[in-house]
């Protein structure tokens, strides 16, 4: 049977997207407009394929600017306190005088943060420069505890911790040809070498533990299989969780047609079929009708 329209969701996409436009309306949701969202569902043309936009729309795992704010003050408040006099043995008499130390730092300092970013890729993305210029932004940590990947060789031997921000982990690779490139094996016995994503799938978060034992690492929140748009379902496997209607082939096979028919690729090199997005970026993890382009789609995001 093809991928349908159960008898009880026929009215789901005039729901969700009710409701969505309600986030935007609150601003609850921010980077995109209701302008953006219309074109985007256009792409979306008979009643299975505006019942898949609905899904897509109803499992978006979304962070704004602001929340990406609060992850980070999480994150410094509390996390890297705790983890650093751990890992690293450095102390602080209370979190002012850890803010304070981070806003003062100069070039003397134990810490430094690093963004994970460089040329270490074929085709470098935009995300891990944005993520590490918000984190100093918005805490105002001082320009000097700020260290690019190319740099991390000739550090002095004062610095204690290098502490890695990023914003997702998907598969894992990433991060693990990055440690590969810059060499930061090399790093350990001298310093404290922690990993701090504010997004991590489990399963790519326990390949970068198995291959790289010796870093630290601090996810703020952690997905799973149960985020992936392709999931089975908790009482028959072969149909689709998010309906328990549908068979998983069949919602598989309209998503392919749908990619085929809008010159969308069909698998990306990363991609573990989750509806992630960042307002500063869309991690190549996520699906690709979110955020690429072609003569025949409009995506919801920019990439």
């Amino acid at each position: 049977m093809a991928f349908n329209v159960p008898d009880d969701r026929l009215g789901f996409f005039d729901e969700i997207d009710h409701r969505f436009r309600l986030l935007l309306h609150k601003g609850i949701i921010t980077g995109i407009d209701q302008i953006r969202l219309s074109g985007w569902l256009a792409n979306f043309t008979s009643p299975e394929d505006k019942y898949l936009a609905a899904h897509v729309l109803n499992g978006l795992t979304y962070r704004s600017d602001a929340m990406v704010r609060s992850s980070f003050h999480h994150l410094v408040h509390c996390e890297l306190p705790r983890v650093l006099q751990s890992s690293a043995k450095l102390t602080f008499p209370d979190l002012d005088a850890f803010e304070a130390a981070l806003r003062d730092g100069d070039e003397s300092s134990a810490i430094r943060f690093v963004a994970v970013d460089g040329t270490f890729e074929e085709t470098p993305g935009k995300s891990g420069a944005v993520v590490i210029r918000q984190f100093r932004r918005h805490l105002g940590v001082s320009k000097k505890l700020m260290c690019r990947p190319e740099g991390l060789a000739t550090l002095p031997d004062t610095v204690r911790a290098l502490v890695f921000i990023d914003d997702m982990v998907g598969t894992g690779r990433q991060f693990q040809t990055f440690a590969n490139y810059y060499k930061l094996s090399e790093h350990v016995g001298k310093r404290a070498l922690i990993y701090c994503p504010l997004l991590a799938f489990d399963a790519g978060i326990l390949k970068i533990t198995e291959a790289l034992p010796w870093l630290e690492t601090h996810p703020v929140e952690i997905l799973g299989a149960g985020h992936r748009f392709f999931r089975p379902s908790e009482k028959d496997s072969l149909l689709w969780g998010a309906d328990s209607a549908n068979s998983l082939a069949d919602v598989q096979a309209h998503v392919t047609d749908l990619y085929r028919r809008n010159g969308l690729p069909v698998k990306t090199r990363h991609s573990l079929d989750l509806v992630v997005a960042f307002e500063h970026a869309i991690p190549n993890n996520s699906m690709p009708l979110l955020s690429i382009k072609t003569a025949r789609w409009q995506p919801l995001f920019d990439r």
